[in-house]
């Protein structure tokens, strides 16, 4: 919970990427928030002062990951609606500001996009949400402590910059510094 709040306020992505574990983690353990109580929390927890937090915090991810019907897939109403935020952020960096930064980084992902798109069935998915999903899937395989090959990560450097600059520019949106030249 404590990363969470850190991550959000930091770096929107690594949020969402944090997120999309925690709601994995909990799926694992069928939502069962008896489960979660007994065993993840005392793991997880920093010290004994934040147990009614971090009982809260979990009682509520599986309270809407089981109202919602999401058991099995699909992310956290929250988490949606970054990501809608994201994608009308991209849209309105390439159409409307038609920033020549973030242009340039969105070409030289594309080809990593379609690639892993196709690869990964999301041929009418969203740039950013390939991206993210490109991401999430790599931290998947490092967990796992699975090689990943060097034209693989190749593949994922203009992903991981365009969303770097994406989170970026989300950051400043959100607290007010949007249109800036922080660069």
């Amino acid at each position: 919970m404590l990363i969470a709040q850190q991550k959000q306020k930091e770096n929107i992505v690594e949020y969402l990427l944090y997120m999309y574990q925690i709601e994995d983690l909990v799926r694992s353990l069928h939502c069962d928030f008896p489960t979660i109580q007994s065993k993840l929390i005392p793991s997880v927890l920093p010290n004994p002062s934040y147990r009614l937090a971090y009982e809260g915090w979990y009682a509520q991810i599986c309270e809407e990951l089981l109202r919602t019907g999401k058991q099995q897939r699909g992310h956290l109403y929250e988490l949606e609606e970054i990501f809608t935020e994201l994608a009308l952020l991209h849209r309105t960096l390439l159409e409307v500001l038609k920033d020549e930064k973030y242009t340039a980084l969105a070409e030289q992902a594309q080809k990593s996009i379609e690639e892993y798109a196709h690869k990964s069935s999301l041929l009418n998915a969203h740039p950013v949400e390939i991206c993210l999903h490109a991401m999430y899937m790599k931290l998947q395989l490092k967990l796992r402590k699975q090689s990943i090959s060097d034209e693989t990560e190749k593949a994922m450097d203009p992903l991981r910059a365009l969303l770097a600059y994406l989170s970026r520019e989300y950051k400043n949106m959100k607290s007010g510094l949007w249109g800036v030249n922080l660069n």
